[in-house]
């Protein structure tokens, strides 16, 4: 059977669906309850029984869409390491904490003197840690579920 779509085009697709699904999925896990409670934050879903229903009933629709379209066009699932995500976010989790130190603060109006000596080392440990956190997960990606051992 030809296929609908170019290499470019299937690519495409996929990729836009992909990323709809994973909100999709994360949506889910809302829905069923999961919390998180950070150092600055708290996230929860705050719907009504009846919201929630509806949410669900959208999220099952829009799954069953992708599922049949991607047989329609011959789209196959991936497996994905999450250490290319995980990568990518401390990546960008750098680049913002580096955005972060005082002297780049300025653009948004005059800078406490006292405020570089307070939040730069502490920014600066942080952005270290990021890319630390990039590097560690660079190191080993054949390491596969904890197999590598590490007692050394």
């Amino acid at each position: 059977m030809k296929s609908l779509l170019n290499p470019e085009q299937q690519s495409s697709v996929k990729i836009v669906l992909r990323m709809f699904e994973d909100n999709l999925r994360e949506v889910e896990t809302w829905l069923q309850g999961a919390e998180v409670n950070g150092i600055l934050y708290q996230r929860r879903l705050n719907l009504p029984a009846a919201k929630r229903e509806a949410v669900q009933q959208c999220v099952d629709a829009a799954l069953e869409i992708i599922a049949a379209l991607a047989q329609a066009i011959g789209l196959e699932q991936e497996v994905e390491d999450a250490a290319g995500l995980i990568r990518g976010e401390m990546s960008i989790s750098w680049a913002n904490l580096s955005d972060t130190q005082s002297r780049k603060l300025k653009r948004y109006g005059d800078v406490n003197p006292e405020l570089e000596s307070i939040l730069d080392p502490d920014i600066q440990q942080l952005a270290r840690l990021a890319l630390e956190l990039a590097s560690i997960i660079e190191k080993d990606p054949g390491a596969e579920n904890g197999s590598k051992d590490d007692t050394g």
